[in-house]
């Protein structure tokens, strides 16, 4: 049976009700609302009601939270990115006249899917901006680089200085498995530098019950730069043919010397991150080897 570190009281987050859901006024008609597993964010306008993502975990459960605080109808879902567990409800709010808007890459993924719980957007865009006025409210939507899926959007609120930006991390938390299966670590370590260019209060991060501020984006920004600075060092550290001979690997067996290469590597790369990180977010013994292991291989190859 697996061990791991207790969560640390300032990750935790609220206690989620028995309804299976909680709704946070974020100011100005807006509101995040999560499962505790995943969180998004919906704003009410003059005449309905905007939603970002439909996650598969809260089901049902995100319309009768926005019903707690309007009666009126959902015109717009606005698709973050094409992975199902954040828009695998999306059937649930589909009628003939809400508008679901999405990148064109976004798009593709969900055709491609054959996902019926996942409707093709009905207004798409390419490049890499598209700025929407819905009943007097701005949404800035950018996609500035593939730090988690094609497609994959910051999605800013202006006036509200709200920035969503879904499995971009996780608000006081180390990142999920291999920086939240990011295609390409730099781009990765570039979002959260661009994150921070907004002007925002509070950021909607997609994962688990709390959200965010940019001293949480500096924070885990810190944190991916310790990842990169150790492994880079254990990289420097570890010989290939050294770990393949302690290991008692066969010359021959190339695949299985890579393996316990960067196994070694990994650990001691676990070895030089600073302790002071295991009170600083929660988790960080959960993902840390995996962690390490994509930053490691970025750092050798990119």
């Amino acid at each position: 049976m697996n061990e791991f570190a207790p969560v640390p009281e300032f990750a935790r987050g609220p206690e989620i009700p028995d309804s299976g859901y909680l709704v946070t006024e974020l100011g100005g008609g807006a509101y995040g609302i999560t499962s505790g597993m995943v969180n998004t964010m919906f704003l009410v306008t003059k005449k309905g009601v905007v939603v970002v993502d439909a996650p598969l975990d809260l089901g049902g459960n995100l319309p009768a939270g926005i019903e707690e605080v309007t009666p009126k109808p959902i015109t717009h879902l606005i698709y973050s990115h094409a992975h199902a567990d954040h828009i695998g409800s999306a059937h649930l709010l589909a009628r003939d006249d809400l508008k679901i808007i999405a990148h064109d890459r976004t798009a593709q993924f969900i055709k491609e899917a054959h996902d019926g719980n996942r409707p093709l957007p009905t207004e798409t865009f390419g490049g890499t901006r598209s700025e929407l006025d819905i009943d007097g409210e701005r949404f800035v939507l950018e996609y500035k680089g593939d730090w988690h899926l094609p497609g994959n959007l910051f999605i800013h609120l202006p006036e509200h200085r709200i920035l969503t930006a879904i499995d971009s991390f996780t608000v006081k938390n180390a990142p999920f498995f291999r920086l939240l299966f990011t295609p390409h670590v730099p781009t990765y370590f570039a979002a959260m530098d661009l994150m921070l260019e907004y002007d925002f209060e509070t950021v909607v991060s997609g994962h688990m019950a709390l959200f965010g501020t940019p001293e949480d984006v500096q924070t885990h920004r810190e944190y991916i730069r310790d990842l990169r600075t150790s492994a880079t060092e254990a990289l420097r550290e570890v010989d290939l043919r050294e770990a393949a001979a302690a290991a008692g690997v066969p010359d021959d067996n190339r695949q299985a010397r890579l393996k316990v290469w960067m196994d070694a590597v990994v650990a001691r790369a676990a070895e030089l991150m600073p302790a002071s990180w295991d009170k600083r977010l929660g988790g960080t013994d959960i993902f840390l080897a995996d962690n390490l292991n994509a930053v490691a291989w970025s750092a050798f190859m990119d």
